[in-house]
Formats: structure tokens, C-alpha cells, sequence
């Protein structure tokens, strides 16, 4: 027989009960993490939402969306007493890109966003986590979550992941496909620059300043569909820079043939052809490349180079 005492020290256990009462209440207090613990999240309702707040543990708000429970996590940058060698705008806006990245890479992150108010900077993101996870799993996986965005916040901003586009640039239709590129990079999490639209400098030639930005991105779209003055800036750019460089064509179109050896005899170039309206996804399968080239180079670079080798 269970005394009266076990009772009560089960009932500490459940919450409300087992009946999620105090949690069906949006200005409900929040829990620490020894609290999140000892709940049953597998039989957590739909409508209610567990938030915890703890020390060295990010803001976090669970709820159940059938078999998964949704933790959404948000971080608040105070520009008051921001720290950061990048500004907390510059930081909050990485962040934002950096949850698209990871999502794409398959983490199970989704719907980030972000809001300022006044001095106070609030980005918001999801971790979808099956409904069995055990609370602890849980709590390291939010913990886990969270490192991986801010580690990767501080990569895009420090290493400039960033794409120069090229291409024909004139106002109407060729301009739009540059732009239909840059939106669809831009979702994808990269800062994007369209060379057209960027200040020039006096006294700085079309070259200098296209190589100015080309030597400071992660890598460089070329469109090549129609021949236009961007012919002049690709050996530039892909041979004396050796930028990585990816060449996008729409199929059956093409501004020359100049160049079509250089695919073969250089690595750090490739061309990528795609459907009249398939550059959306061949945007996206372009930069994948380009991202593996440059990891594998990097990899290269660390075992083969002494100077460049870990200790």
C-alpha cells in the first residue's frame, strides 16, 4: 500500500497533477532545468508551452506539435552592454542566416527571425526534436543548439560568407536574374553582392573594385547566359584572383566559348547549366559545390602546408 507521503512526493513530480495545469497559463512562471527534468514530455498536451529559463541556458519555450516537440529558443542582444568585435545588429542578422545554414545542412532548425526594440535585439529560431526525447536529451540538445548557431553567427561574420554575383546587369530582365540569384543565395544564408549596385570609389578602376569584393567573398556567381562586360572581368577574377567561381548557363544559351577549357583545367572554376526556370535549384546546388570545394581545399591546405597545420 502507498502512504500518503509517496502520493505527494509523486504529485511534486507531474506537474499540476499530471493535468499541465500551470503550464496552460501564458504568464505562467518559468522552470529551471532540474524542473524540465522530472516532466514527462512524451505525454506533454498540445496546448500547453513549458518555458525555461536557467543559468548558462538560453531562453527556451516547449510545446508539442504531434510527434514533435517544437523548443523555441531565443537569444536577446542588450546593444547597452554588447561586447562582440561585430555589432549586435551585424551579429543578430548572422545569426538569422545562420540558422538558414544549418537548416539546409539538415539540422532540425527552422523559422528564424528577428526584432529590435530600441536597445534590445530579440532572434528567435526553432529545434524540432521527435516527442519520445527525454527531457535531458532535450536540455543538451537546446544547449548543443544554440553553441552551433552562435559558433556559426561568429564564422559567417569573421570569414565573410559572402557571394559576388556577375553577369549582364543591365536594368530589365538580366538585372532581375541577378537579383532572382541574389534572393535565392540570400536565403540560403549568404550576404550577396550584385557589383552593379555597389558605391563606387573615386580614383578605383571596374577592376579594382570588382576585385575588391571578389577577393573578400567565400565565392563568386558569374551568369553567363548573354555577353556583356562581365566577359572582361572573368579572367580577372577566376584566373589572376583564382576566386572559386561558379559559372551558372541557362541551356542553349551562352555569352562565349573562351572559356569553356578553363572548366576542365582548373578546379576552383565550374559550370553549372540549368532550365529555363530551374535557377532557383541550381543556385542552390552551385553553392553546395562551391562550399564543398573550398572545405576540401581548406582540409588540403591544413595536412599539406606546415605553416597552416593544426597543433
Amino acid at each position: 500500500m502507498i502512504s500518503d507521503d509517496a502520493d505527494e512526493f509523486e504529485n511534486e513530480l507531474t506537474p499540476a497533477g499530471g493535468e499541465w495545469e500551470e503550464f496552460r497559463n501564458d504568464d505562467g512562471d518559468p522552470i529551471g532545468i532540474e524542473e524540465l527534468k522530472a516532466l514527462d514530455l512524451k505525454h506533454m498536451p498540445e496546448d500547453v508551452i513549458v518555458r525555461v529559463i536557467d543559468n548558462y541556458f538560453p531562453d527556451v519555450a516547449i510545446r508539442r506539435e504531434g510527434e514533435t516537440l517544437v523548443c523555441g529558443i531565443e537569444e536577446h542582444l542588450y546593444t547597452k552592454y554588447w561586447e562582440h568585435k561585430f555589432s549586435a545588429y551585424a551579429f543578430a542578422e548572422a545569426m538569422e542566416r545562420a540558422v538558414r545554414r544549418l537548416a539546409r545542412e539538415g539540422h532540425p532548425l527552422a523559422n528564424p527571425s528577428r526584432d529590435a526594440e530600441d536597445v534590445h535585439i530579440f532572434v528567435r529560431w526553432d529545434l524540432r526534436l521527435p516527442r519520445d526525447t527525454r527531457p535531458e536529451v532535450l536540455a543538451d540538445s537546446v544547449k548543443a543548439g544554440f553553441d552551433l548557431v552562435y559558433k556559426r553567427a561568429d564564422s559567417i561574420l569573421e570569414n565573410s560568407d559572402s557571394v559576388l554575383i556577375l553577369g549582364k546587369d543591365t536594368v530589365g530582365p538580366a538585372l532581375d536574374r541577378l537579383k532572382s540569384i541574389a534572393a535565392k543565395l540570400e536565403d540560403l544564408g549568404y550576404y550577396t553582392y550584385i557589383i552593379k549596385e555597389q558605391p563606387d570609389k573615386a580614383g578605383e578602376s571596374v577592376i579594382q573594385k570588382v576585385l575588391r569584393y571578389a577577393l573578400s567573398v567565400k565565392f563568386v556567381v558569374i551568369e553567363n547566359s548573354e555577353p556583356s562586360g562581365h566577359l572582361y572581368k572573368i579572367p580577372h577574377v577566376a584566373k589572376a584572383a583564382e576566386c572559386v567561381t561558379v559559372v551558372l548557363q541557362e541551356e542553349g544559351q551562352g555569352a562565349t566559348w573562351m572559356f569553356e577549357d578553363a572548366y576542365a583545367k582548373h578546379r576552383h572554376w565550374q559550370k553549372f547549366t540549368y532550365a529555363k526556370n530551374g535557377l532557383p535549384a541550381i543556385v542552390e546546388k552551385a553553392a553546395a559545390w562551391a562550399e564543398k570545394f573550398v572545405g576540401e581545399f581548406a582540409a588540403y591546405q591544413e595536412a599539406n602546408l606546415p605553416w597552416m597545420k593544426k597543433k
